[in-house]
């Protein structure tokens, strides 16, 4: 009896159905545990009704569904099944949407206005209403298949790279990227043993809005590490915007550039030494670093250089002194031997002046000194 006033009802107006349905037999209702499904963006979707995809409900008993969204209104109703007819409701054109032989809401392309929840309303044989619902969320996968180590300089599998760190740098670290993704991926930085165990490091990372895909996300991490061994270190990637790649991961060993030949450069501020310690794996150290053999050769040029110019300045003070007494010992001669040489026919001492010329007259006068 029932049933005939549903096919006649639904001829004429199909929610008047329900109604009388519902206040005849009342609505069993059913919650979905199994969590939100992700539909890749601009592809097509399914979402199960958790009725059906449980079992609960076997699919030869069904007679009547309906597929709301994202209310249980008379509005928001998108599709219907009907005694195996399949028609778009409310203005909806063909082809947005469908109902599949497992009664499951195939959306045909997939948008980010279409995230939120889905109501599924069923009618079995002889069998009051059932409704479910399940949360559908957008999913965007990123472009490459694993996570991207900025510092690596060369690619050996997709799973494995070397990172060489110029041994210039003070505090190296290595940065761990996966862009435009949907939603959000979590990272983690293992250190990798050779037996293959592996270590967590770290797992914190930042998230921000992707610059160059719409409604994505972009995620990086970071950590510091030694420079002073060779180490590998594994970024691993999860989450559902990965899709089937959740968990994949990139393996970096890090190794240390070779010292150049040339000579080093030097500055004022701060020396350059042998070998900069980093704090492993996050660990300060109060240790500081020995004069390489560089500054030794260039403190022992400074210390001989200091000590020859000290000898050539006290040589050139001694000689300085020396120069007068030199002077009056020959001035001291000079006068002695005029002293000798200026005597009378007589026997008697002349004085004698230095400070003078003698003019010898041409007529034998004597001469007569003019100052």
């Amino acid at each position: 009896m029932l049933f005939n006033m549903l096919v006649q009802a639904h001829k004429a107006d199909l929610w008047i159905v329900l109604v009388v349905s519902v206040v005849a037999t009342g609505i069993h209702a059913s919650k979905n545990e199994d969590g939100a499904i992700f539909l890749d963006r601009g592809n097509p979707g399914i979402l199960s009704c958790p009725l059906v995809a449980s079992g609960q409900i076997p699919l030869d008993q069904i007679e009547v569904m309906y597929w709301f969204f994202p209310l249980v209104r008379d509005e928001n109703i998108l599709i219907s099944y009907f005694l195996g007819n399949i028609a778009p409701q409310n203005g909806i054109p063909e082809g947005v949407y469908d109902i599949n032989d497992n009664f499951s809401l195939v959306i045909e392309n997939v948008t980010d206005s279409d995230e939120g929840t889905y109501y599924c309303r069923i009618k079995p044989k002889l069998r009051p209403l059932f409704d479910g619902q399940v949360t559908k969320r957008v999913k965007v996968s990123p472009n490459d298949p694993f996570p991207d180590v900025t510092q690596c300089t060369e690619r050996i599998y997709e799973t494995m790279c070397e990172a060489e760190l110029p041994n210039d740098i003070k505090k190296p670290r290595l940065a761990c990227i996966v862009r435009d993704a949907k939603p959000a991926v979590a990272l983690r930085w293992l250190l990798e043993y050779s037996d293959g165990d592996t270590q967590l490091i770290s797992d914190r990372f930042t998230v921000h809005p992707s610059e160059y895909s719409v409604n994505t996300f972009t995620t990086l991490a970071s950590i510091p590490v030694t420079s002073d061994v060779d180490m590998k270190y594994r970024c691993l990637a999860y989450g559902e915007g990965l899709g089937a790649r959740n968990g994949s991961h990139v393996t970096v060993t890090v190794t240390t550039a070779h010292r150049t030949s040339h000579k080093p450069h030097v500055t004022s501020v701060q020396p350059p030494t042998a070998a900069t310690l980093i704090p492993k794996l996050g660990i300060k150290s109060d240790v500081k670093d020995a004069p390489d053999s560089f500054q030794n050769a260039a403190i022992g040029l400074a210390v001989a250089f200091c000590l020859s110019l000290a000898v050539i300045v006290g040589l050139v003070i001694a000689v300085c002194k020396r120069m007068p007494e030199q002077k009056n010992d020959i001035e001291e001669n000079n006068n002695q031997k005029s002293y000798r040489e200026n005597k009378g026919s007589q026997g008697k001492t002349q004085e004698t002046y230095l400070d003078c010329e003698v003019v010898i007259p041409l007529n034998g006068v004597n001469g007569q000194c003019v100052a």
